[in-house]
């Protein structure tokens, strides 16, 4: 888990957006037929995997998913205006956003702004998650305890189930993955720089005949 960056969408789209889901009569604003709105959805995938590195926001697991969950964190059922803001969108494994989190409503006081907001659980975008979730297992990202007793911590960790042995045995695996394709990597880039230097050295050799 990372805190992510907020994607440089189109801003004036988003915020012709906010506008639309706070002023349409329309039911269901987020899927409607609005050419504006199936635009801005496939944007907000796109570069949601790319900020992400394709893993969930909330547990850090990879997204295996084709067609990523989009996720509000906080409900668009309740807070309509929110729908298209990209501070409350995030990309989320099925688990978490079907499974554990579903119409859990993590606002804790509505604000005057989105970001004067107090949520319940460590937000992606507005909070640091090394400041309230602790990774054990000397820097290994696989056990999990909450800093300091954290309320967004501990509310984080149950919510989504981060502590259960089936987590931290999906962690050790994405660990190992990790590091088989770095080692992957490093043994393309020694052979790699051992065809060039070969190369060169005939080259050379050429020249000097």
């Amino acid at each position: 888990m990372k805190k992510l960056v907020v994607p440089a969408y189109g801003w004036r789209t988003a915020k012709a957006l906010f506008k639309y889901a706070e002023t349409t009569k329309a039911k269901d604003p987020w899927s409607g037929g609005k050419n504006l709105t199936k635009a801005f959805k496939k944007d907000v995938t796109a570069l949601l995997l790319v900020e992400q590195s394709k893993r969930c926001a909330y547990c850090g697991g990879r997204l295996f998913e084709k067609k990523p969950h989009r996720d509000h964190i906080a409900p668009k059922e309740k807070y309509r205006k929110w729908m298209f803001w990209p501070e409350n969108l995030v990309l989320a494994c099925f688990a978490c956003n079907t499974d554990l989190k579903a119409t859990f409503d993590p606002v804790v006081k509505e604000g005057a702004t989105y970001r004067l907001t107090d949520f319940s659980i460590v937000h992606p975008y507005l909070d640091d998650p090394t400041h309230h979730i602790n990774y054990a297992a000397a820097g290994l990202s696989i056990l999990i305890s909450p800093v300091n007793n954290s309320p967004k911590g501990l509310k984080t960790i149950q919510l989504f189930g981060l502590a259960d042995p089936e987590r931290a045995k999906q962690r050790a695996k994405d660990l190992l993955l990790d590091s088989d394709v770095q080692h992957l990597y490093e043994n393309f880039n020694t052979l790699y720089q051992a065809v060039v230097d070969q190369i060169q050295n005939q080259h050379l050799k050429m020249r000097m005949t």
